[in-house]
């Protein structure tokens, strides 16, 4: 997530949730976090997926599906969290970071604040980290401009604002750096290039396909929706998780080594102040011999205690230490650019584990079926327009399609006047639009499995999935429905579930 679009994200958020309760919290799926919230208009959910530049963090107004038992880390958490307020945040923003005070506990100086670090996740802390938040410099425009690495210094400055900033006329250029600078946003956008959708910025690019929101939380609710349902939907298979799973293990381990090696050239970079002294003080130990160890005082660092090889002369001891920090510095450079190099490949295997495919003629012809289906008495269908459409076979299958494999802002038919089965359509978020064909065919495919299966015509209702309840004591298939959201009058078409039939 762009540190700009945080910002202004979490000043909104600070104001949206001040005094909000906390009632439950989630994980529908690895990595993601679900905090149900006090809400008078109706439920509505934070929604938190820590991942750096492919992360989320936005308001939504549905629920994802939740596995049946929650990981040890909820229940952690739920124990601490759920029932307390949240009140002021304390924003980091340059470190993509934002921590909520809490009502008091059971115990007032513990879990005083819910920390949310894009980086490292969700934790409950007692006080806020050293030096939080950090102090914020800025580059001159020209140095923003003209570095290509000024992201290392300055975080802020990142390779896609760069660029913007080059393609900008220097007035304009000057005028984004101020107004990033002062934190002042009025307009969020979000950009689409051949399918792909780009982070919201706080910054305009014209020549790319982009959307204009006035409010932050609206756009981080846009783009999260459409990013991470379909992420969890695909999550839902066993190889997909275990694929992340074990990628994320495996770049943890990575960077616990080359922090291991850093931290072992750190200190041998250090000793140079040793072999320092020990020059400084030649003259009256290069006769000694055989000594552990030896008092000496540095010019600029004091009195202090240097650890020797007996086995070596002094003279022999400063020129080991001083080949070894010579050979650390050198070591830096070194891992700084293997750094580099996992860092790249990090995100790469993020972008393409948690974001959706971009290609969608081939999600149209190659979609991939989860095996939750395959215990679910039902029919699969693919509509010319790419979507996935599920059909019980039974009164049973009825209801697990509607209890086990659908969304809540999936769409559901069902005949009207009379007994047929279920069909529920597919959709990958809730602000998906379906085209006309594809809720024409969804509707023919209830039709023919209905009493009307005979006629020439049918009227099919179409429902939001979330609207159709199952009531108790009710035999299965049998369902309430609070809001039909379109009537659709169909030609059945006898031929068409040979046509759209998945194989």
């Amino acid at each position: 997530m762009d540190a700009h679009f945080f910002r202004a994200l979490t000043g909104e958020l600070e104001e949206n949730l001040k005094g909000r309760r906390v009632e439950k919290i989630f994980a529908p799926a690895e990595g993601v976090w679900t905090f149900a919230l006090q809400s008078k208009g109706g439920k509505e959910y934070l929604l938190f997926r820590p991942a750096k530049s492919v992360g989320l963090l936005f308001l939504s107004r549905v629920k994802p599906v939740n596995p049946p038992s929650p990981p040890s880390q909820v229940m952690w958490l739920r124990k601490r969290l759920a029932g307390r307020r949240l009140f002021e945040a304390h924003h980091d923003w340059i470190n993509l970071r934002v921590a909520f005070t809490l009502s008091p506990w059971k115990q007032r100086d513990k879990y005083r604040y819910l920390l949310l670090d894009m980086k490292k996740g969700v934790s409950l802390i007692h006080d806020l980290p050293e030096g939080f938040p950090a102090p914020v410099s800025w580059p001159s425009y020209e140095e923003a401009r003209s570095n290509e690495d000024i992201w290392r210094e300055f975080p802020q400055i990142s390779p896609p604002l760069r660029k913007s900033l080059n393609t900008l006329p220097e007035e304009d250029g000057h005028n984004l750096l101020e107004r990033l600078e002062s934190g002042i946003a009025k307009n969020f956008y979000i950009s689409e290039k051949k399918g792909e959708l780009a982070p919201p910025r706080v910054w305009s690019n014209p020549k790319s396909d982009e959307q204009t929101y006035d409010s932050a939380i609206e756009a981080a609710s846009v783009y999260g929706e459409k990013i991470l349902f379909p992420v969890m939907e695909r999550m839902e298979n066993a190889e997909q998780r275990n694929t992340l799973k074990t990628g994320k293990k495996k770049f943890k381990k990575v960077f616990k080594r080359i922090e291991q090696e850093e931290e072992r050239l750190r200190a041998l970079q250090a000793r140079k102040i040793e072999a320092e002294a020990l020059q400084a003080e030649m003259y009256r130990l290069k006769d000694l011999r055989e000594l552990d160890s030896v008092t000496v005082t540095h010019p600029e660092h004091g009195e202090m205690e240097v650890k020797l090889d007996p086995l070596l002369t002094p003279a022999e001891n400063m020129e080991k230490i001083f080949k070894f920090a010579a050979k650390a510095q050198r070591g830096f450079k070194h891992m700084e650019r293997r750094r580099q190099e996992v860092e790249i490949e990090h995100e790469q295997f993020l972008k393409a584990n948690l974001m959706p495919s971009a290609n969608k003629s081939q999600k149209k012809k190659n979609i991939e079926i989860p095996r939750k289906y395959k215990s679910i008495a039902a029919a699969l269908f693919l509509s010319s327009d790419g979507f996935l459409m599920i059909r019980g076979k039974n009164s049973k299958a009825n209801h697990e399609i509607l209890s086990k494999v659908s969304s809540v802002f999936d769409y559901w038919f069902h005949v009207q006047g009379g007994p047929g089965s279920h069909v529920v359509l597919k959709r990958d978020h809730p602000s998906q639009e379906v085209p006309d064909q594809t809720l024409r065919e969804a509707a023919i495919l209830a039709a023919l499995k209905s009493y009307r299966t005979n006629d020439s015509k049918a009227d099919v209702m179409c429902a939001l999935v979330k609207d159709v309840r199952k009531v108790k004591g009710w035999a299965h298939g049998q369902v309430a429905v609070d809001s039909v959201l379109q009537n659709l009058h169909v030609d059945i078409d006898q031929t068409l579930e040979e046509k759209l039939a998945k194989k």
